[in-house]
Parts: C-alpha cells; sequence; structure tokens
C-alpha cells in the first residue's frame, strides 16, 4: 500500500505496510510522505512557502524491493499489492520491476484505479476478509466489486478564505465565496473538470452530482481535504449530515501530496464509497 491512499490517517493493522512516496523541493529536500514529512505538513508548508515549490515522485524500485525484504524478515509469506496505475499516477512498473528480485515469494498484484480514503478503505476491507476467511479469492471477489463503486467530488476554489461572519452555513455567503473556483470529479480513472453552469454555483452542483450519484444506495460518505483549518470542512460536514441525518459526524481525511498537489493546495472534496457484497 502506498501513501497515495491516505493510510496513514486511517488506524490500520501492522501487516498492511504503508510504502511513502517522495517528495522533493526547489532546495533539494527530499522527504517521505509520512514519515519525514507528514501530508498536513506539506500543505502548511505549500500555503507558507512561495519557494517550496515541491514534487511528488513514487517510490524507486530498490525502495519497494527494501520493504519486501523487510517483511520477509518478520515472516510475512504472502503478499498482495492494491496497486494505483491510471492517469494521476502509476505504481505498477515499479512494483513489478521490484518483485523480479523475489521470483518465489507468493505474491499478488491488482490494479485498482483508486487515491485517497477509498484506497485506504479497501485495503481495511481486504484485511477484514482475509483474516476472517483466509481466502484470497474472496478477497480478489470484493476487490473486483469494489472497482467503480466510489467517487470524489473536489472542489478547488480560487481563495479558501470565506466571509467573515460569525456562523457559516450552506448559504449565498458559502455560494459566493466559491464563485470563482473549479470543480472536478474523481471517478477512479481520470480527474475531470466540470463546466460551471451559469445557474447555480459550484457547490450547489457539487451537491447535486452527489445526491444524484448516491440515491438509493447504501454509501459510506467522507471528506477530504488539504487544509485542516478550512472553515469548508465544517460547511461540507453539515451539508452532508443534512443529506444522511443519521450520522453523527464524518470521518474527514488529508488528501494524499501526490493528488493534491496535482489540484492545489485550497482542495476540498466530498465522496462517497457504496456498501459492496463480498
Amino acid at each position: 500500500m502506498f501513501s497515495s491512499s491516505g493510510l496513514d490517517y486511517v488506524p490500520h493493522p501492522p501487516q498492511i505496510t504503508i510504502i511513502p512516496d517522495t517528495i522533493k523541493s526547489k532546495y533539494d529536500e527530499v522527504y517521505f510522505e509520512g514519515v519525514e514529512l507528514e501530508t498536513t505538513q506539506f500543505y502548511e508548508r505549500v500555503r507558507n512557502d512561495k519557494y517550496f515549490e515541491p514534487s511528488i515522485e513514487i517510490i524507486s524500485k530498490e525502495s519497494v524491493a527494501k520493504f519486501i525484504e523487510t517483511a520477509i524478515n518478520n515472516k510475512y509469506e504472502r503478499f498482495l499489492f492494491l496497486v494505483n496505475s491510471n492517469d494521476i499516477v502509476d505504481y505498477m512498473p515499479v512494483v513489478t520491476e521490484a518483485l523480479k528480485k523475489y521470483p518465489d515469494i507468493d505474491s499478488k498484484v491488482v490494479k485498482i484505479g483508486a487515491l485517497s480514503f477509498p484506497l485506504a478503505h479497501l485495503a481495511l476491507e481486504c484485511d477484514k476478509i482475509f483474516r476472517a476467511t483466509d481466502s484470497l479469492d474472496n478477497v480478489m471477489s470484493y476487490i473486483n466489486n469494489f472497482k467503480n463503486s466510489f467517487k470524489i467530488l473536489f472542489y478547488s476554489p480560487k481563495e479558501n478564505i470565506l466571509p467573515s461572519v460569525k456562523r457559516i452555513d450552506f448559504d449565498e455567503d458559502v455560494i459566493s465565496a466559491a464563485i470563482q473556483g473549479k470543480l472536478f470529479v474523481y471517478d477512479g480513472e481520470s480527474i475531470q473538470e466540470i463546466r460551471k453552469n451559469l445557474q447555480e454555483s459550484y457547490l450547489e452542483k457539487m451537491f447535486d452530482l452527489f445526491t444524484e450519484h448516491t440515491i438509493g444506495s447504501k454509501v459510506v460518505p467522507f471528506i477530504v481535504y488539504t487544509n485542516r483549518h478550512s472553515l469548508y470542512n465544517d460547511v461540507l460536514e453539515r451539508k452532508l449530515i443534512s443529506i444522511y441525518p443519521r450520522l453523527k459526524s464524518l470521518k474527514k481525511y488529508p488528501i494524499p501530496a501526490i493528488l493534491g498537489n496535482k489540484m492545489g493546495p485550497n482542495t476540498i472534496g466530498i465522496g462517497f464509497i457504496k456498501k459492496v457484497d463480498e
């Protein structure tokens, strides 16, 4: 599992190993995401240091091989790699090359077009299934059903600053602050920008799409963000809870750097994962 899953911020068992992406700055600094530079620290640095100019690189095949070697030394015998492979980031060549060094290990590499919390959620569910059934076939069945079961709607405001009002709601104040933004949809394969309809705001369109894709379905809703202090976090949470009144609160997670760096330091998103049968 790679740091593009955002698994660092989700409680997970030790057998799920996170292989971090590499963050490089214009100053020639090099960090492992989540290990030497937390994702939230990364975004704070982006916003506060205009000369930071980070680039995100996926980990090398040598580093992946080192993680495999460590796992073997710790008596792990079977390996399942959930590998993102799409037009945003492609880990498949790195993992494939690294595994050539270990032709005898029992390993399975699965391509899955997921980033951020959906990928972390998938890893946790696969671990539960495997511990309950000890069956890789059951895990693969779940993965196949999981594909195309999630979506994230990203909103990237021009300025992630709301009017100074005592009470922030999903109302005209928030909508007017959003008017210069952009709205994107990530469906596991690509990020597509949605053109603004002149008759509605970006945020209104965002929730229209969310409702359209989730109506009549059992889903796990969530929020992902680049700025943990953004008032949009609370605005979107209140709106989603109004859609799902049984929820008391929503899970909120940082957007992995490799995705947030592509979309901008003020990006925030609402997403859902449809509950699937194993």
